[in-house]
């Protein structure tokens, strides 16, 4: 969808400046490709509909545009565009939203019912037994080590995957307790309280088990992070939800949407259910807002 060519000035910059602010923000590479891409869709959109000012966008625009998108088909395979793309293009239109804020500009509207043709997607919130099952699928060797780690960071610091991923050994802190997040949404800076079996969990991680994996080999760019692969390499997002996605089968857990998101939907809600406010469940997950921990706890 490059080839789309967007005629108002005014769009233009946006485009080039939207690009230029996620890469100041911190996001990955990927992002900052993938979002101007399906902006530029947009843009091209609503200059089809005669609007070449953001200020005249409304909901219903943005729905015509998801009407438009439940019916086009991929150009590379040729079948209509997945429930995944469309979840992509609504956070692509998000992240326009707080590049917008930025500026101190005004933002258009989004609907607030459920997009056309988009369901919400359900995530799986785990009861306090099924997170135990969860534990208790952890072998006794290496192996557990790292996963018992990998589900204390997921549950017990409510991390999401992207954080799990770049986190470093420098960055959990025992003699201070806790876990140092440098790599969250915007790239903000928290710290996050090794508490219960979190600390444990890490140290015989860091004290026992993680160099199985980094005595294999590599010097690279793995050597620093924390969780890392059999060949000493940073374990990858993929790899990460790979790992879960075993422990949740041997656990006998059923039901669909279980992910590490899952993990963090459960913690939030499990503190907030035990009494702790909402606005510190927002502080533990690093929200800047409310809205988005009230998303957060399945009460």
């Amino acid at each position: 969808m490059d080839s789309l060519e967007i005629t108002t000035q005014v769009y233009q910059v946006h485009l080039r400046d939207f690009a230029a602010w996620l890469r100041s923000m911190g996001y990955s590479a990927s992002t900052c490709d993938k979002y101007p891409r399906q902006l530029r869709e947009f843009l091209y959109f609503l200059e089809q509909r005669d609007c070449f000012c953001l200020a005249d966008v409304g909901a219903s625009d943005v729905s015509a545009y998801f009407d438009y998108l439940s019916g086009r088909r991929s150009v590379k395979t040729g079948e209509l565009l997945s429930h995944s793309h469309l979840r992509s293009v609504r956070k692509t239109l998000r992240g326009f939203q707080r590049y917008l804020r930025s500026l101190g500009l005004g933002v258009f509207s989004l609907p607030g019912a459920p997009l056309p043709g988009l369901p919400a997607a359900a995530i799986r919130v785990l009861s306090r037994v099924e997170v135990g099952l969860l534990y208790d699928g952890c072998t006794a060797d290496h192996w557990g080590l790292r996963d018992q780690a990998l589900l204390s960071l997921g549950y017990g610091c409510g991390l999401r995957r992207s954080e799990i991923h770049l986190l470093n050994v420098g960055d959990v802190h025992f003699k201070k307790g806790w876990v140092q997040v440098l790599s969250g949404k915007g790239r903000k800076e928290r710290f996050v309280p090794m508490v219960g079996r979190v600390r444990d969990d890490l140290y015989a991680y860091l004290t026992e088990g993680r160099r199985f994996f980094s005595s294999s080999g590599s010097s690279s760019s793995g050597s620093s992070a924390l969780l890392l692969t059999y060949r000493g390499r940073r374990l990858g997002p993929k790899s990460l939800s790979e790992r879960l996605e075993k422990l949740v089968t041997k656990s006998g857990i059923e039901g669909d949407g279980v992910g590490l998101h899952s993990l963090r939907h459960s913690i939030a809600t499990h503190l907030h259910a035990g009494g702790m406010s909402l606005s510190k469940v927002g502080l533990f997950l690093g929200h800047r807002s409310l809205d988005s921990t009230q998303v957060y706890t399945h009460i």
